[in-house]
């Protein structure tokens, strides 16, 4: 499954595609920022806004080493590092989006701070109470085995650190419409209710101080986007880039997935105790 789920998200020629992507919007390519970068390196549900709310109730402070599990090209990593001074690591069982993860740390000036490497969520390479706090966006719907994958984030933390969960959800409003980012077809989509996903977080250890349901917001996000390419045209940097096979299609059913609630955008604060 895991291999399936890493030939999903392989794009083949990513970096290039972004360098042009880059050029066109007139950036230097050698000298960006994590705001350059923050319209396409986001690939979760309402991005940056919601990589921006995620770190506003993680509340990391600098110095602080933080784990980002399922961490793409490394968007949210780069900018919490950015933002807070924090360290923060990122793991992802795609090869190419730790290779680009890294480039354009390097591009950003923060390989300092900022780690990646390929590695399975479900075996995490570093050793108990390893980090201060760490989140995850939209990641465990690839994921069959949710407990493990919570497991080994709840392993890898120290005691009293804060997790964050940004979770698409299974909602009621029927099964999900393919293709969507995470999946071309139901074959590596595993989605879980919002409370039974909270009792896999508890069984893991978690103590669970946060269930936020951002359906509206969510909503609003998308209702913004399209008014905006509405009225002034599809953006040269969006995440399409990344998605690329089929990533227009892809976005729109996503949108109407959460329309319809066959999925509920939901997100956990948690704590290890």
């Amino acid at each position: 499954m895991s291999e399936k789920v890493a030939a999903h998200y392989t794009h083949g020629n990513l970096m290039a595609d972004i360098l042009a992507r880059l050029d066109e919007a007139g950036l230097d390519a050698e000298h960006l920022t994590v705001d350059d970068l923050a319209p396409l390196d986001h690939l979760h549900g309402r991005g940056r806004q919601a990589t921006e709310e995620m770190i506003d109730k993680l509340a990391p402070t600098p110095g602080m080493h933080v784990i980002d599990i399922g961490c793409g090209v490394g968007g949210p990593a780069r900018f919490l590092a950015a933002k807070r001074g924090c360290r923060v690591t990122g793991v992802d069982l795609t090869a190419e989006f730790i290779a680009v993860a890294n480039e354009l740390a390097a591009r950003t000036g923060l390989t300092d701070v900022c780690t990646f490497r390929q590695a399975d969520a479900l075996a995490l390479p570093f050793g108990d109470a390893t980090f201060d706090a760490g989140y995850t966006q939209n990641v465990s719907m690839s994921v069959p085995d949710k407990a493990k994958f919570f497991r080994e984030a709840f392993r890898v933390l120290k005691p009293g650190a804060k997790f964050f969960a940004g979770e698409v959800a299974q909602g009621p409003g029927g099964e999900v419409l393919y293709p969507v980012p995470w999946a071309m077809s139901a074959e590596i989509s595993h989605l879980t209710a919002p409370e039974e996903t909270r009792a896999i977080l508890e069984g893991a250890g978690f103590k669970a101080l946060e269930m936020t349901d951002s359906h509206d917001a969510a909503m609003a996000y998308n209702r913004a986007s399209r008014e905006r390419i509405q009225s002034e045209g599809m953006p040269v940097l969006t995440p399409l880039v990344i998605l690329a096979e089929r990533a227009r299609e892809r976005m729109q059913n996503s949108a109407r997935n959460v329309e319809q609630k066959r999925v509920i955008p939901v997100e956990f604060l948690c704590l290890k105790p």
